[in-house]
């Protein structure tokens, strides 16, 4: 179904971007069947975030963004290279990451100019919002070919890594340890003869001094 069928509107950075003719149908659904022209637009945008999410960490990780296809049922990003599996679970947290930070843009924004005071602003406030939250939710069930299959094994690995990171520290075995004696040696102990040499030059020196107060 999706293997033709394309419109390709721009290239950003060498990357093609094309819009699959079911994008109109996928509109409307999300829509309410509804004549919602600027929660179409809106809803271009959020899945057009999300798909560069993956492909900002997909260039991040050194390899190649081949194309990014925007279908009525949500987008994919085609790219090629060797990565690892923590790399890819990270590449498919990609998505639902810049349509968080999407997210908060427009919550700010709402916060800073208050709330939309057209019917177009309503509808484009609503899809940022509330239809964003519900597609990342639907993104991270953990079911193929959703990105959260593939996302929250990245848990699993942090988890390991910690558990190694543990292992590899050197235990503390709560020892002093002894210092080197090298340099300093300690002192010998004096001898008997050596001893009482020096208390007979001690005893001849303060004979001396005796003599001397007696004027001899």
């Amino acid at each position: 179904m999706f293997e033709s069928g394309y419109w390709q509107i721009a290239r950003v950075r060498g990357i093609p971007i094309r819009l699959h003719w079911s994008l109109a149908l996928g509109a409307l659904l999300f829509g309410g069947f509804q004549f919602a022209p600027a929660f179409w637009v809106g809803f271009v945008v959020v899945v057009l975030v999300h798909e560069a999410g993956h492909a900002l960490l997909v260039r991040r990780f050194g390899q190649r963004v081949l194309g990014i296809d925007i279908t009525g049922f949500g987008g994919l990003t085609r790219w090629a290279g060797a990565t690892t599996p923590m790399q890819r679970s990270i590449i498919a947290w990609g998505g639902v990451l810049a349509q968080g930070a999407l997210l908060l843009l427009t919550l700010g924004a709402l916060a800073l100019m208050g709330p939309p005071r057209t019917v177009m602003g309503a509808e484009l406030s609503s899809v940022l919002t509330r239809t964003n939250l519900w597609i990342i939710a639907l993104n991270l069930l953990p079911l193929p070919p959703l990105d959260g299959a593939l996302a929250w094994r990245l848990v699993p690995m942090l988890l390991e890594r910690v558990k190694r990171a543990r292992r590899a520290r050197p235990r503390r075995t709560g020892t002093t340890p002894r210092r080197s004696s090298r340099g300093s040696a300690p002192p010998s102990p004096m001898s008997g003869d050596s001893a009482r040499e020096l208390a007979e030059r001690f005893r001849r020196v303060g004979d001396q001094a005796r003599d001397a107060r007696n004027g001899r």
